[in-house]
């Protein structure tokens, strides 16, 4: 009976021993409440739907954007042209001039916390107005700063109480085709919408006019619809691949995308150039490299007094480490004339410091270089005159003059036409002409846009001298 109980225990023993050995947390001899949980599901009950697809969605909406614009346009009665003059003598007000209010919708990205978007030309081209919506709902004004029309991109900025959030620029040289792509914009007005789909094809050609030709873009079948233009083009880390910018008419399931890497370089060129007001540095940088490089120092500036060299790459920006070029422009662009602003270079294996105290940007005379090189007169152009001439746009330059036999009067240029962008970048006063045209030299092929009228046209004019 004796042995009968011994083994039993022997049993007994031999499972505890088998069985681990768990420890209760240490309570250092107090009694409470069990340890919070530390499984993931309880921690985030959504854990197991935050697909890829939510999570790079998560991280890049708030730099999307939706932006509606304001077009105000002095437009005649259709039948102006059929009324006798006699009619339009005595009933002047049935026939003059109305105001005509029209507006389009589109998005962008934020690409700087300091307040700086990116978007299609086409959507804030002439605008008198445009308005940004926040992925808060927000709203505020932004103005103009450049745009390409050629390659449909512009930039413009909105002042912010603080730094907002802006994407992170991905890379479109090693897009793959069948990739996950996300686009995020303003579909119909239906705001931040999201759509998913791969990478269709690289490389496309579309021409949405016998005038546009758009090479190289990215091919997807995401649902991209009016009012998405502008917005971006996501890879599946919520990195910025691409600006959605047409869709195809009559065709079901084609979209298409600047690529990031030509947004990238566009975007630099817009960024650079001089402005009524702003301050000068003098730096050039090279539009194709991912950091800051320098590729010309322009004499006598801020940068050459500094000794800032060619080659150089500038890390460094008070002290914060500088991204890249677009990152660099638009820190430069928050500072005034007369700052100094301390810069850390790589200069071969060396590193250098350098100061520039920025300066007020050289002032070019606009009219006298457009006279001198295109043989075309002109002035500013003030709200009160425009509405005195019945011009369609209260902004611009306008044309008081062409010499006879000059590259303006060859390209058709008249009295009265209304010089709104060149190459481009907005114009709205001869200052800001003249920086742009400081470096022209003979021969060199400039592009105009022009409105006459109720026409916007593009004129290509070569210039018959140097600026300089």
């Amino acid at each position: 009976m004796k042995r009968s109980r011994l083994a039993g225990m022997g049993v007994i023993l031999g499972l505890l021993a088998a069985a681990p050995l768990v420890r209760a947390p240490s309570t250092g001899g107090r009694t409470g409440p069990a340890a919070p949980p530390t499984n993931a599901a309880e921690v985030d009950p959504l854990a197991d739907r935050r697909t890829p697809v939510v999570r790079a969605v998560e991280k890049a909406a708030p730099a999307v954007v939706n932006i509606s614009t304001k077009q105000v346009r002095l437009v005649r009665p259709y039948f102006w042209m059929d009324v006798p003059e006699v009619f339009k003598r005595d009933l002047g007000d049935l026939f003059a001039p109305r105001r005509q209010v029209t507006g389009s919708l589109g998005s962008g990205v934020i690409i700087s916390p300091r307040g700086y978007i990116v978007t299609n030309a086409h959507v804030v081209q002439q605008a008198d107005e445009i308005i940004v919506t926040m992925s808060d709902e927000s709203q505020c004004k932004a103005e103009l700063v450049s745009a390409d029309p050629e390659a449909d991109l512009a930039i413009i900025k909105v002042e912010a109480p603080g730094p907002l959030a802006a994407i992170r620029l991905g890379i479109s040289s090693d897009l793959l085709i069948g990739e996950t792509v996300i686009a995020v914009g303003n579909p119909f007005g239906y705001q931040h919408s999201v759509t998913t789909g791969v990478v269709s094809a690289l490389d496309r050609t579309i021409a949405p006019s016998p005038e546009t030709r758009h090479e190289g873009l990215i091919q997807t079948d995401a649902p991209i619809n009016p009012g998405n233009s502008g917005g971006p083009l996501l890879n599946i880390r919520g990195e910025l691949i691409g600006i959605n910018t047409a869709i195809r008419a009559g065709a079901q399931g084609l979209g298409f995308a600047i690529p990031v890497d030509k947004v990238r370089t566009i975007m630099t060129g817009l960024l650079a150039v001089r402005r009524a007001g702003q301050s000068w540095h003098g730096l050039k940088f090279d539009p194709a490299a991912r950091d800051a490089l320098v590729l010309e120092v322009e004499k006598g500036s801020p940068a050459a007094k500094a000794g800032i060299q060619k080659g150089d790459r500038i890390e460094t920006l008070g002290g914060r480490r500088v991204a890249d070029v677009i990152d660099l422009e638009t820190n430069m662009l928050d500072h005034k004339a007369g700052d100094a602003v301390a810069l850390g270079l790589a200069r071969g294996d060396r590193q250098v410091d350098a100061k520039v105290t920025l300066a007020v940007a050289p002032k070019p005379d606009g009219d006298r270089l457009a006279r001198t090189l295109f043989g075309l007169h002109l002035q500013e152009l003030k709200p009160d005159l425009a509405l005195s001439l019945r011009l369609a746009v209260d902004r611009g330059l306008l044309v008081a003059g062409v010499d006879k036999g000059g590259p303006a009067a060859t390209a058709g240029f008249a009295d009265g036409d209304v010089v709104v962008q060149v190459d481009r970048y907005r114009i709205y006063d001869l200052e800001t002409l003249g920086n742009l045209l400081a470096n022209v030299k003979k021969g060199d092929r400039i592009l105009f846009y022009v409105v006459r009228g109720q026409t916007v046209a593009r004129a290509i004019v070569s210039a018959r001298a140097t600026a300089e």
